[in-house]
């Protein structure tokens, strides 16, 4: 839904910021798109074309559509009868708190900060981010990559205080969470008109963009340079990510353990023995599942949890730490289609930015979009180094002086660095999603586009798997050595 039984349907207000001179609008029936955390809809907009007055005055009046399939608002056309009229596609992402209601708070505050630091990265730092490398914002080559964004606003009032950090997960409920009904109506009524909302362009196929997973190599090429114009934008400028912490999140990733419900980490074990007994069956599986070290992998991962995360976790001051995206999956990026030879990949939902290490999004795009096969025989290893030289280059562009040396990212610190990123991920993964997961269940998400791909591919959570595995080894040394060095 786009808002509660309870609250106005009138999204005139909203549509103005893009079209002021909007004299209706009307919503596809089957266009609306809804995930765990928002809701998005596609609306049509007639105003006057670009080529009549834009400046008239109208004076709008609500009445019902015909219909189930639209919502139409209509107004009374204070111009001549011969201004030519035309469409316009824009789209609406909205969170509406009371739509949330049978989540936990822990949960439904999740929800809400995603928002918040979407509305804030769009009005806040977006501009930062586009003035550090060009006087004029268009100019930016991040410009290119990022979506058009005609109004962006929140209200939490009373939910979550504007100086609450995004991690602090631990944030008291604001409200009895009783199954009583008194204690229903109170938490509905502080719950009422509280959400937000994001204004975008269309980046539909008729207007030359297309989403899907998984996509080809080259495909995530493209979206990989598009996160590496990101992550130079706000690569080694404390100051600017000082900011960055501070309005959006010091720790940024969708699967980042401090945002992430605390049973996901104390069930780790059991997760991984469940999703164990369901796959092993024919030889191949058992032969993978049964190595030593990959049948006790629950448990291993939960005793690294910590460690990985806070390793991938840096301080502003660090050094590679950078803006991040932060739930960089195929599905959060618009590649242009065969009409759009000039387009670039256009990046959306930025709902988890904030400080972190850039591979944290390479991490998630490669496993999220990329089939196993393409990333054997040394696809995996094209598309970081694509990603690192990419990202070279855009660091090098903002270099200024004859005397300024090249710049370059260590490969080893940044191989550390993805290695790390996969084996969060995976307890992400397997703390989310593979206590529950089936034969049945990968075979009924095969096709789910929003679904990462180890979520529903056998042969790619069995090649992740395996990397792990090797990956996971030389960060328990690497523990194991520290901990061995710590003075009594």
């Amino acid at each position: 839904m786009i808002t509660s039984n309870d609250e106005p349907q009138d999204l005139l207000p909203i549509l103005k910021h893009a079209l002021p001179t909007i004299i209706s609008y009307s919503i596809p029936s089957n266009g609306k798109v809804v995930q765990a955390n928002a809701e998005g809809t596609p609306i049509l907009v007639r105003h006057p074309s670009s080529m009549s007055c834009t400046s008239e005055k109208l004076d709008y009046s609500k009445e019902e559509g015909e219909g189930e399939d639209r919502l139409l608002i209509n107004a009374k056309e204070q111009h001549e009868d011969n201004v030519d009229i035309e469409e316009t596609e824009l789209f609406l992402k909205r969170v509406t708190a009371t739509s949330y209601t049978h989540k936990s708070w822990t949960d439904m505050r999740r929800t809400l900060v995603y928002l918040r630091t979407e509305v804030r990265f769009y009005n806040e730092i977006v501009p930062l981010l586009l003035a550090e490398e060009n006087n004029t914002p268009s100019a930016s080559p991040l410009h290119k990559h990022l979506p058009t964004v005609h109004h962006a606003a929140y209200n939490l009032d009373g939910l979550i205080p504007e100086d609450c950090p995004t991690t602090n997960a631990k944030q008291p409920s604001p409200f009895d969470e009783g199954d009583d009904e008194e204690a229903e109506q109170k938490k509905h009524q502080l719950l009422k008109n509280k959400g937000g909302h994001i204004l975008l362009e269309s980046l539909s196929p008729s207007h030359g963009y297309f989403q899907d997973s998984p996509i080809s190599k080259e495909q995530a090429l493209h979206c990989l340079t598009a996160v590496a114009e990101l992550h130079a934008s706000a690569w080694g400028n404390t100051k600017l990510l000082q900011t960055i912490n501070d309005r959006l999140s010091s720790a940024g990733g969708s699967y980042q353990l401090s945002f992430r419900n605390p049973k996901e980490l104390e069930n780790m074990v059991k997760s991984w023995k469940y999703f164990y007994e369901q796959f092993k069956g024919n030889d191949k599986v058992t032969s993978i599942l049964s190595k030593d070290g990959i049948v006790n992998l629950g448990q291993r991962i939960y005793d690294m949890a910590e460690f990985v995360s806070n390793e991938l976790t840096p301080q502003v001051g660090d050094d590679y730490a950078t803006l991040v995206h932060g739930d960089y999956k195929a599905m959060n990026v618009f590649i242009p289609n065969e009409s759009n030879k000039e387009g670039e990949a256009i990046m959306i939902d930025f709902s988890c930015v904030g400080i972190g290490f850039g591979m944290s999004d390479v991490g998630m795009h490669i496993v999220h979009a990329v089939l196993p096969q393409d990333l054997d025989n040394g696809g995996e290893e094209m598309l970081l180094e694509g990603y690192l030289t990419a990202l070279e280059a855009a660091m090098n562009r903002k270099q200024t002086g004859s005397n300024k040396e090249k710049w370059a990212y260590p490969r080893d610190a940044a191989l550390r660095h993805y290695q790390l990123a996969c084996v969060d991920y995976i307890r992400f993964i397997m703390g989310r999603f593979w206590r529950s997961a089936t034969p049945e269940s990968f075979e009924k998400k095969k096709t789910s586009k929003n679904t990462t791909l180890i979520n529903r591919n056998l042969e790619a959570a069995l090649r992740f798997i395996q990397k792990v595995d090797i990956y996971l080894e030389v960060f328990e040394k690497e523990k194991k050595d520290r901990e061995a060095a710590a003075p009594l």
